[in-house]
């Protein structure tokens, strides 16, 4: 479902600009809804008791499944250039640590959000909770940002 595989990888918003082409843009909408429904059936066969949570292959696979989860939900994702630097806002995906990811909202300089990004950080946190994930918003100093891991049975 990710990797070279497949040809088909889940954004983080990290993506060098050289892969962001006119072809991947357009060819992209088709792939994640295959790539999504791909991933659903998944759930659905290996745990058929809750398919509404992140299967095996998603928790051991956290920042591809959560990259997969969120643009199914249309979020943007963040574009840099070979430097780093933000070239389009979105969102950036890291591993925090095993089984977490952060998600962070990355501006462009000079396009940083009044509130420094959270009202986008509660829309993916809402998509995520959507998709099965749980997602928690913390602020520290003027940073925001979300640790999202898989959702649980309660």
């Amino acid at each position: 479902m990710t990797g070279a595989a497949s040809g088909f990888t889940a954004r983080t918003g990290h993506e060098p600009p050289e892969q962001l082409t006119p072809a991947f843009t357009a060819a992209r909408p088709g792939q994640v809804a295959q790539a999504w429904q791909s991933l659903l059936q998944i759930r659905r066969l290996t745990r058929p008791d809750h398919p509404e949570l992140p299967a095996a292959w998603e928790r051991t696979r956290p920042l591809q499944a959560v990259g997969l989860a969120l643009e199914a939900e249309g979020l943007p994702f963040a574009a840099v250039d070979a430097e780093g630097a933000v070239l389009d806002s979105g969102l950036q995906l890291t591993q925090e640590q095993p089984g977490v990811v952060r998600a962070e909202w990355a501006h462009r300089r000079g396009d940083r959000p009044p509130d420094a990004g959270e009202s986008q950080l509660r829309t993916a946190a809402a998509a995520a909770g959507h998709a099965g994930w749980d997602a928690l918003l913390y602020r520290a100093g003027r940073a925001r940002y979300l640790l999202i891991e898989p959702g649980r049975t309660t």
